[in-house]
């Protein structure tokens, strides 16, 4: 019995390490996650200020911005682009889904509310880590096994995460096309 516990351990370990998640695609969804919690302040700003959901001059801003720090980070202005568009989209889906949860009652209001210019700022902040994270899952979005990759990686973050139905459905509208983003 011994000798076959001696087996199953190195094969258990060879397992697992298999599954983990590589550290670049750990580290951008959680950056993604953080950009879609972000989002739950910006709602309530937006709740409070009466303020639309949907701000184009902002987003063509923030796209302006990502193309000029693209290069400079490794990316592709179009691989930025279009992944920033997504998690764009996907903070988007998180205002209107809370703002809707609010004004049916379905949830509580957050108790404070912050100034949309400082959001604006962690959401600054939050692009440059984005972008690194883009440039280091460069490989892994070439290779062919990145869709199993990347759910590897997602199933990892959503179990230790937790995050409710709303910002789930919002992280993978976030990854749209990940393994498939333009070059």
């Amino acid at each position: 019995m011994s000798g076959v516990r001696w087996l199953v351990i190195p094969l258990l370990s060879i397992a697992l390490q298999a599954q983990a998640a590589p550290a670049p695609l750990s580290d951008l969804l959680d950056a993604m996650a953080q950009r879609l919690a972000v989002a739950d302040q910006v709602a309530r700003s937006k709740h409070d200020s009466g303020k639309p959901v949907l701000d184009a001059a902002r987003e063509r801003q923030v796209l302006e911005d990502v193309t000029q720090a693209a290069k400079a980070a490794g990316v592709s202005p179009t691989t930025a682009q279009t992944f920033f568009a997504a998690q764009m989209e996907a903070n988007k889906l998180v205002q209107y889904g809370l703002l809707a949860a609010w004004r049916r009652g379905e949830r509580p209001l957050p108790a404070a509310t912050t100034d949309l210019a400082a959001l604006r700022t962690q959401l600054n902040d939050l692009q440059a880590r984005l972008l690194a994270g883009l440039a280091a899952t460069g490989g892994l979005r070439a290779a062919a096994d990145c869709p199993a990759q990347l759910d590897c990686a997602l199933t990892a973050h959503l179990a230790a995460a937790s995050p409710d139905d709303l910002h789930r459905l919002a992280l993978l509208r976030a990854l749209g096309d990940f393994c498939a983003l333009p070059d």
